[in-house]
């Protein structure tokens, strides 16, 4: 059973946004597994709200990355299979390194989003906190796309990684807290390269994990 705290003064905005937290918290705790088949009434159940409440909160995460739909009426836990990873990061890669050039075309030094996101990504981290370092880590990236000014790029790289970040979460196994500290401290170095303005080196760093986030996240089944 999932819970959630007394909704009986919670407006419906943020009775929505609590089943969405909710959610999110019980793929970060195994309570809902990649693949994992969820309906709105079993969630409305289980978490004690109507069930357009919860029709709106599979909105938001779908957007998230959180859950994938195969045809009308079913619904799924996000899973990747080692295929699926290969597709995104070949899209990915290019994408956030044109992001780079374009900061370098621009003059880009101002990355006050970043920096917040690396704090919270090592605090985070330092809790043992998934769930909050992949949020961190998907934010940094979220500042670098929308400080190019691109529009369109920044909105394709959050639909083509989300799934990821969002996948990440389900696989607290694979997370040592010493490995998310090491990812927040190569997100800072990325943050102060990019600030001195030594966007060669930046994109280079950016290569560097790019691939090894592909070589980590491609060891899922072949699928």
């Amino acid at each position: 059973m999932i819970e959630l705290p007394s909704l009986s003064t919670i407006e419906r905005p943020s009775l929505k946004e609590a089943a969405v937290q909710q959610i999110r918290v019980a793929i970060s705790r195994g309570e809902l597994k990649p693949g994992d088949r969820i309906t709105e009434l079993g969630l409305a159940k289980s978490l004690g709200v109507g069930q357009a409440t919860i029709r709106e909160a599979l909105i938001d995460l779908d957007h998230q990355g959180f859950i994938q739909r195969r045809g009308v009426r079913k619904t799924y836990v996000t899973a990747l299979t080692r295929r699926d990873v290969l597709e995104i990061y070949q899209v990915r890669q290019q994408l956030e390194e044109l992001a780079l050039d374009l900061l370098a075309e621009a003059r880009v030094r101002e990355l006050r989003a970043c920096q917040q996101a690396c704090q919270r990504m090592m605090a985070a981290a330092t809790a043992n906190d998934l769930l909050q370092f992949c949020d961190a880590d998907l934010h940094f990236h979220l500042g670098l796309w929308q400080a190019t000014g691109n529009r369109l790029l920044a909105e394709i790289l959050e639909k083509v990684a989300n799934r990821l970040f969002a996948y990440d979460v389900s696989q607290p196994g694979s997370f040592s807290p010493a490995k998310l500290k090491r990812i927040a401290r190569e997100h800072g170095d990325l943050w102060r390269l990019l600030s001195a303005g030594e966007y060669k080196a930046a994109r280079k760093l950016m290569q560097k994990s790019m691939q090894e986030a592909l070589e980590e996240d491609s060891r899922i089944p072949q699928g």
